[in-house]
């Protein structure tokens, strides 16, 4: 086979001398190998599209089975297949489970609470698996699945939309080689028994929201004081939805779990006092049905609020955006303590730069 790995100049390059190369791989036209710290090329990140585009154009000019983007440390990682189709995010997830749910059938998958939950859910739950959204961050959703296993409850996988994510059988690691090393045995095993369909192939029936989009809101205080201002404003959020002041918003379910004390928790948990508060909410309408949601986070770093909105039909996610400012930031009067202005601009005409 032949394999492209796009190291973005971090420390990834090993993974095509040390590994690929030793097992008879070509890995010919591969991209920034040599590490160098001040990225010459692009972000070392498998979200970046720099990134995805030039691993895309050398896998369809190479020909080759598959790429691979690499972030820095290699803890995240994400494949273009070999027709150019990018996987990372929600798709790398979909891919992922396709694969472990072949190995461990009706095993529960966490993923964090940004990703595509009622497409990501349909697909696992139509391959024989189970679907616990939980706390945005990486590390919340590998503990998660280590919490989950010493209760008795199967979980070999846990994702995050960035690309982090662990395996039980690789001892609950996000590494980000690991995964990669999976997708390659899966893309053996199927050309050993005779399939015509590349790796992209398993996850042909997943589903694609229509729009996605994400904003930030700053914070207006003093620094010491900003965490305490955005906790109050998803509070607002959170009493807002509850009191039907935003009709056709409801806070978010998945199976046991529900939207508590800030965070998605189960209902045996004692939720301990985390970083970033969030709640999400999924939104309906008598005319489209349940079509979209919208998440409300503290920034765990920066004095912010990133508000993430998916939708399943044309404009709704600057709909949803309009709603939001003129049912709640606004008569809450939440626009005093946070600069709207981003998600103003994007509501009237759908820009995000």
């Amino acid at each position: 086979m032949q394999v492209i790995v796009n190291a973005g100049n971090g420390s990834g390059g090993f993974f095509t001398w040390d590994v690929l190369d030793k097992l008879g791989a070509d890995t010919f036209g591969s991209l920034h190998l040599n590490p160098d710290g001040m990225f010459p090329n692009h972000i070392p990140n498998p979200e970046d599209k720099t990134a995805m585009a030039l691993t895309r154009a050398a896998v369809l000019e190479n020909k080759a089975d598959l790429g691979i983007v690499f972030d820095t440390d290699v803890d995240r990682s994400g494949v273009v297949d070999s027709e150019g189709n990018p996987i990372n995010g929600d798709r790398l997830i979909a891919l992922m489970s396709a694969i472990v749910l072949k190995e461990h059938p009706s095993t529960t998958i966490v993923t964090d609470a940004r990703t595509t939950s009622m497409a990501l859910t349909k697909f696992i739950t139509k391959k024989g698996g189970q679907h616990c959204l939980y706390r945005v961050g990486y590390r919340n959703v590998i503990d998660k699945g280590v919490n989950l296993n010493k209760d008795g409850i199967e979980t070999h996988l846990m994702m995050e939309t960035s690309g982090h994510g662990a395996l039980k059988e690789n001892h609950f690691l996000d590494d980000g080689a690991y995964m990669v090393v999976k997708i390659i045995i899966e893309m053996v095993r199927m050309k050993l028994e005779g399939s015509e369909g590349g790796i992209g192939s398993l996850i042909e029936d997943l589903e694609e929201p229509l729009e996605s989009a994400e904003v930030r809101m700053v914070v207006l205080s003093e620094p010491r004081n900003a965490k305490a201002k955005a906790v109050e404003a998803i509070e607002a959020f959170r009493t807002h939805i509850e009191r039907g002041k935003l009709p056709g918003w409801e806070l978010d379910a998945c199976g046991d779990c529900w939207v508590s004390d800030g965070c998605l928790v189960d209902t045996n948990d004692d939720p301990a006092a985390i970083d970033a508060f969030m709640y999400r909410a999924k939104v309906s309408d008598e005319q489209n049905g349940e079509h979209g949601w919208v998440h409300l986070r503290q920034s765990i770093h920066n004095p912010n609020i990133a508000v993430n909105l998916q939708s399943t039909i044309p404009g709704g996610c600057q709909f949803m955006a309009k709603v939001l400012i003129d049912r709640f930031l606004l008569p809450s009067g939440m626009d005093k303590i946070l600069d709207i202005s981003q998600i103003d601009k994007y509501a009237r005409n759908g820009n995000l730069s």
